[in-house]
């Protein structure tokens, strides 16, 4: 009873709101509500189509070896954007030179897309002396390379506790301590050990010999 009421109500507000219109005005009224709708639609779809560029693509250059200056001009030609996002060191490559890029050469993307590089730094990082003496040789190899550094010169050197263990370790001439900070690159000479052989070991104890007589002698 109470839905019938509110029915009966609804239906005296509708009858009031068209009270002395004919039936050909309403329905003029309602077709240029129709056609503003679809218009709405229509022109809100060719804007949406305009914004987003649909369907519009373009190539992605490659620049990789290129200079961050030279790839920036490049891809703004191909209306894209070059944003540096890290760095790193390459020391065969040139300081803001271009070593990776996100997306790849070749993908198709749309117009405005960013583009992800790596650039080169240029400046050599610091690293880690590591401990090379009392170890063996080989193992001092595999230290020197895992700390990114180089090996220079091995001079062997006689001593009496055996071969191949590492006594020095040099940086320009000069002993380094373990967990001195260098250049990444750097050159790491270093001084292995070799056996006293018998000859030497017999030019030691005559040695030996003459001073205990000199020794006795003098007193």
């Amino acid at each position: 009873m109470v839905y019938l009421n509110k029915f009966i109500i609804f239906a005296t507000h509708l009858k009031n709101m068209f009270k002395g219109l004919t039936t050909i005005t309403i329905l003029k009224t309602l077709a240029l509500a129709a056609l503003a709708f679809v218009g709405f639609l229509i022109l809100a779809m060719l804007f949406t189509g305009w914004f987003t560029r649909h369907g519009e693509k373009v190539k992605v250059p490659n620049v990789v070896g290129m200079s961050a200056e030279k790839g920036f001009i490049v891809l703004d030609d191909q209306n894209l954007e070059l944003v540096i996002i890290d760095s790193v060191y390459k020391e065969d490559l040139k300081p803001m030179t271009i070593v990776e890029q996100d997306p790849v050469p070749d993908m198709n993307v749309k117009p405005g897309r960013y583009i992800y590089v790596v650039i080169n730094t240029g400046v050599k990082p610091k690293v880690k002396m590591p401990l090379l003496t009392n170890g063996s040789a080989n193992l001092a190899l595999v230290l020197i390379k895992n700390s990114g550094l180089k090996l220079g010169r091995i001079d062997s050197v006689s001593s009496s506790f055996g071969s191949g263990l590492v006594i020095r370790q040099k940086f320009k001439g000069r002993d380094i301590p373990a967990n001195t900070m260098i250049e990444k690159g750097s050159i790491i000479d270093i001084s292995v050990s070799k056996s006293i052989s018998r000859v030497d070991s017999t030019a030691v104890n005559n040695a030996d010999g003459v001073n205990d007589g000199a020794d006795d002698e003098t007193l």
